[in-house]
């Protein structure tokens, strides 16, 4: 062989290396999962990847190197995959070429996917840039910043708002709906069921609800249940329940809308109670029978409280005996009168102790009190109509605190309707 020929061997032998290693650099390239392409300072691409090509509906012939940014997004625009007018866009990337710097920008395409695209200037006066479909990331971004749009709105709701999938666990839920189960916000009720959240016999109530909704069809309409909230205190609550569908008509979950009608519920009970008691005063019911109805009715109003009626001994009939499911009332009651609950007696007023273990007045029943639990006592006089006393109506809270204007209002109307079953008593037995 001679050495023109072994020349021209070693050369072909070159360039075959050297087109081996070009495909290989080719297939590294195209398996980058953004579009690449380089374009030389004439706006001619030096390289793009299939990416790239892909990412605007072309094929790879169709970008070949030595090709004009122009011939690339006239394509791009016959397969509907520009942004804009192919004269707009090459005076923008001509504006952002001039500029020589840094640039991101995104780009809407007529067939209504967004492509964000990264540039970066080269020293000999081309450009590389990156480009990325982003579509589904701004769909999600879009899904979050409305989910937490809804938030915002939603927890500004004084009622309970949520919504459940078909295995009864929330999908969302306000901030009032938290707060009701004891938690600080609604993120911490997401995925979970109420049987994480609530007393057993509590919960199966709910889903027993809930899965009639969903395998009916049919809402539940203003259903009034009661509750235990974080505290212990039982709250009524009247709730709506109805079945969520997707566009197809198909129950996916459960939406409900739910209120405390406590107050409510407590202002009829108190109502019907009051009545009540008037009706066995008339009609001559045994005094102690109507005053552990009265205590009763106070005990439902007043949650954490025992409530003791202690009728003064008459000098006519003799000894009354204290009405309290408090073990041991009758035993303290001399000297709860003649200590505490005197104050009550001699200003004709409402006393309140909020602190019964550091109160002086309470200093020789502290035995009394801590085997009962008792941290409060508020006391109203039992007063005749013409204003001597009759006894004593004494509330103990098993909390430190005072009463609520609420329950001294009760204090004395209590205080007033056992009066009146007092001098009925003793009228009758004269």
């Amino acid at each position: 062989m001679s050495q023109g020929q072994d020349e021209t061997a070693a050369l072909a032998a070159r360039i075959a290396a050297l087109e081996a290693q070009l495909q290989r650099y080719q297939t590294a390239f195209d398996a980058i999962s953004q579009g690449v392409c380089f374009f030389d300072s004439e706006q001619r691409i030096i390289v793009g990847n299939r990416p790239y090509a892909e990412m605007y509906h072309l094929s790879a012939d169709q970008i070949p190197p030595g090709a004009t940014l122009r011939d690339i997004v006239e394509r791009r625009a016959a397969a509907g995959a520009s942004p804009m007018a192919v004269d707009d866009y090459l005076s923008y990337v001509a504006s952002i070429n001039d500029k020589r710097e840094d640039r991101d920008w995104t780009l809407r395409l007529g067939d209504g996917r967004t492509i964000h695209v990264h540039y970066r200037p080269m020293p000999d006066g081309g450009w590389i840039s990156t480009h990325e479909d982003v579509t589904d990331l701004q769909q999600k971004r879009l899904l979050v910043e409305e989910r937490v749009s809804l938030q915002s709105l939603i927890d500004v709701v004084p009622d309970n708002l949520w919504v459940k999938d078909l295995d009864s666990r929330f999908v969302i839920a306000n901030r009032a709906t938290a707060l009701r189960l004891g938690r600080a916000s609604p993120q911490e009720l997401i995925g979970k069921s109420d049987l994480e959240l609530c007393p057993w016999e509590t919960a199966q109530k709910y889903l027993a609800d809930e899965r009639e909704v969903i395998d009916s069809g049919r809402p539940m309409i203003d259903s009034e249940e009661y509750m235990l909230a974080p505290d212990g205190v039982k709250l009524w609550i009247a709730t709506t329940k109805a079945p969520l569908r997707n566009e197809g008509g198909e129950v996916v979950g459960v939406i409900g809308v739910s209120r405390d009608v406590t107050r409510r519920r407590l202002a009829d009970a108190l109502r019907e109670g009051q009545a009540g008691i008037l009706e066995m005063i008339v009609g001559g019911a045994p005094l102690e029978s109507v005053l552990e109805e009265l205590a009763h009715l106070v005990e439902s109003q007043s949650s954490g409280t025992i409530v003791s009626l202690m009728p003064l001994d008459d000098a006519r009939l003799g000894p009354r005996r204290s009405v309290s499911s408090l073990q041991g009332i009758e035993e303290a009651r001399g000297e709860l009168l003649a200590g505490p609950l005197s104050e009550a007696i001699r200003s004709r007023d409402l006393v309140v102790a909020a602190d019964v273990g550091s109160n002086p007045s309470w200093s020789r029943l502290h035995t009394f009190v801590a085997a009962h639990g008792l941290r409060a006592c508020w006391a109203a006089p039992i007063l005749a109509h013409a204003g001597e006393p009759l006894g004593v109506l004494a509330v103990f809270g098993l909390a430190e605190r005072e009463p609520s204007d609420a329950e001294i209002k009760l204090a004395h109307v209590a205080a007033q309707l056992a009066a009146l079953a007092i001098e009925r008593d003793a009228g009758a037995a004269h």
